[in-house]
């Protein structure tokens, strides 16, 4: 997983702006940045979409800006749209102006990440579902079709990859690579201590079985809870990278199917 962007709020649109984004059919949407603050280990703005779909750039006092868009197509029911960034404004994004929130504005809560592009394809996703249905479905069943073989491939490859692991291997393996070493809340050399700790362990046993194995993973995963803290560190990119380490390592200790514990051992 990437490192998460080093940017200042200075960096962003400040609170209040309403931004401008291309659809893919060539009309325009808009957001509006409703916080901008330090949130998931980096700074972010939190962007709620507006329901307005126009040909060209609306004014700022236009009461449309102001409305939510809410999902309904496909399994969303009603959900508001908004989510946080780490991401700058795509170049093909600007700024419209600046409007002054309200109170209920600016107590938005928000615990979705998305990227700025979720923007646009939101918004014409949503009014397809309205006024274009029938070829949205067409093309969301061949699309779907694609990436389901896509997929196959891919899980194919990672299976081969995941049987080809051997104990030897991972270690000499620099856990968590792309971590920040310098964001100090992550503890990110002890985390590469306990998986090279586990690894030479298992290692060291003649014979592996289930029951030795499910017993060191565990101690390591209680570890992990150990570490844990009210603001906790494990936020979605060091879940996943957490327990991708581990079931790479039940892999090549020849016990894939210990990962399920692994899930339910986990406190983070």
């Amino acid at each position: 997983m990437a490192k998460r962007p080093k940017y200042r709020a200075e960096d962003f649109p400040a609170v209040g702006s309403v931004i401008l984004a291309p659809l893919a059919d060539g009309r325009l949407c808009a957001g509006r940045v409703l916080r901008n603050q330090m949130e998931g280990g980096a700074q972010a703005v939190l962007v709620e979409v507006s329901r307005w779909i126009g040909t060209e750039p609306p004014a700022l006092d236009l009461p449309e800006l102001r409305e939510t868009l809410s999902l309904t197509h496909h399994s969303h029911q009603g959900k508001p749209e908004r989510f946080w960034t780490w991401d700058l404004v795509p170049p093909s994004f600007r700024v419209l102006g600046q409007i002054k929130l309200s109170a209920a504005d600016r107590a938005r809560k928000c615990s979705c990440f998305s990227g700025w592009q979720g923007m646009p394809l939101q918004v014409l996703m949503q009014w397809r579902w309205d006024h274009d249905r029938e070829a949205l479905e067409r093309e969301l069943a061949a699309a779907a079709e694609k990436e389901a073989e896509i997929r196959r491939q891919q899980a194919a490859r990672r299976a081969e990859y995941m049987k080809s692991l051997t104990l030897e291997t991972l270690a000499e393996r620099e856990w968590f690579a792309d971590w920040d070493s310098e964001n100090r809340a992550v503890p990110v050399a002890e985390c590469r201590q306990l998986f090279r700790t586990l690894v030479a362990e298992l290692r060291a046993v003649p014979r592996l079985t289930s029951a030795l194995v499910k017993k060191q993973v565990q101690q390591s995963v209680a570890t992990l809870n150990s570490w844990q803290s009210p603001q906790s560190w494990i936020a979605t990119i060091e879940r996943e990278d957490l327990i991708e380490a581990y079931e790479q390592i039940l892999c090549a200790a020849k016990y894939p199917l210990l990962i399920h514990q692994v899930e339910r051992w986990r406190e983070w």
